[in-house]
């Protein structure tokens, strides 16, 4: 076992892999956060929406408790818990009042032993399937993910993190047991606690709860892509307005060049201040639109979003194609870094006063990059990176050869 406490950081790794890491402050309130590195990019073809379902099912309850039981232990907490799934994690988090850490850690341990009962499994079956419904009744989102899957193509961060209809209705109690007993390890799993906790008493209350977690299973693969390039659009029926993606390749979470990225991409995609909201939004192209940065495990990408009327279409393509051919071209001036500098540092500061609001970008630094910095040191590091590393960045020319997608109405005729 190894513990560091150092730049007001404290690590420490048990036998079995569990990599714990705190970061105490002032507050009045603790935040836990349990991470897995698994998400929909690790689940094969016949497995696809696995990860997001088992998040669903941790709260279905163990294998002494069911799911009014979960429930009431955190309400009786006072607890706000919640989680999510994405292509590189899954994160179940939750925060309460400081002197409540220790019965809160357990809880949120207990969600990665879930029972998997057949009923559950069914109940459940059915929420995500109309997730999934959902999702497909909202055009946008039937764009991106659209877009996604041919812009990526082959490799796995195209897949839909909520799965088919297909893939959602083969999973049932054994194909998620062992899709969990395969990546939910020990040394794949994080544990994040933020603001008022004792160490010690932190720490001795994970080891309880985990001496029979075991390390081991699959890994992650990193296939070889090439970005798309070009456009494809389709028409569809059930919405009147045309809805638009673009995506280009950009630095992944463990590139330096990151912070650059998102500065670039709120100078040009902010969506009330940004050059494409200033070209499209303001004298009335598109309802609205936003291009952002998406640094995924090994492999990132710049995204944008913006929803026209069907008329405006190709006078839409034309103007945000030309805005962004021009900023690969230009860059930033001084005056726009100056700004996306001041607010992202702003939305790093804001997030870092409470410990719930911190718990995200710490989980994410480690899993990516194995790395545990302040929010001060995380703002001298956006303040002080020079325009010269966003247009080096844009040397690479990532804009002018974007892939776009339409999800256009369906001809009136």
């Amino acid at each position: 076992m190894v513990r560091v406490s150092v730049g007001g950081f404290d690590q420490l790794t048990l036998p079995n892999g569990l990599r714990l890491l705190g970061e105490r402050s002032d507050a009045r309130s603790v935040a836990v956060g349990l991470a897995f590195d698994v998400g929909a990019r690790d689940e094969a073809a016949d497995e696809a929406g696995a990860a997001h379902f088992l998040e669903h099912l941790a709260f279905k309850g163990d294998r002494g408790r069911h799911a009014d039981d979960v429930n009431r232990a955190f309400d009786e907490l006072g607890a706000r818990v919640n989680a999510y799934t994405s292509h590189d994690r899954t994160l179940f988090y939750g925060a309460a009042l400081g002197e409540l850490c220790h019965p809160l850690t357990t809880q949120l341990l207990a969600l990665a032993r879930p029972a998997l009962r057949r009923g559950d499994v069914d109940v459940e079956r059915r929420v995500v399937l109309e997730e999934i419904g959902m999702a497909e009744d909202r055009p946008e989102d039937r764009a991106w993910e659209r877009g996604a899957r041919l812009f990526f193509d082959d490799h796995p961060l195209g897949a839909p993190v909520l799965g088919t209809r297909a893939s959602l209705e083969a999973l049932g109690p054994s194909r998620l047991r062992r899709f969990h007993r395969s990546w939910y390890r020990s040394d794949r799993a994080l544990l994040v606690v933020t603001g008022a906790y004792a160490w010690d008493a932190f720490v001795a209350s994970v080891r309880a709860a985990t001496e029979d977690w075991t390390p081991g299973g699959s890994s992650r693969v990193h296939p070889a892509w090439t970005p798309r390039r070009g456009a494809a659009e389709e028409r569809g029926a059930g919405f009147e307005r045309t809805h638009l993606v673009w995506f280009a390749p950009a630095p992944s979470a463990q590139d330096p060049a990151r912070i650059a990225a998102a500065l670039l991409a709120r100078v040009v995609g902010d969506d009330d201040n940004g050059r494409l909201f200033w070209a499209l939004v303001e004298p009335g192209l598109v309802d609205d639109v936003a291009l952002w940065f998406d640094p995924a495990d090994g492999l990132g990408s710049f995204q944008v979003a913006a929803t026209t009327d069907d008329a405006t279409f190709e006078l839409v393509v034309e103007t945000a194609e030309g805005v962004l051919s021009r900023f690969d071209r230009e860059g930033p001036t001084d005056d726009e870094w100056a700004r996306a500098q001041r607010a992202l540092a702003t939305e790093v500061t804001l997030a870092a006063e409470t410990p719930l609001g911190r718990l995200t970008e710490l989980s994410d630094a480690w899993l990516d990059r194995g790395e545990a910095e302040t929010a001060s040191a995380t703002v001298a590091r956006i303040l002080a990176t020079p325009p010269a590393a966003g247009r080096e960045l844009l040397e690479r020319a990532p804009f002018s050869a974007c892939w776009r997608y339409a999800l256009r109405p369906a001809d009136a005729g």
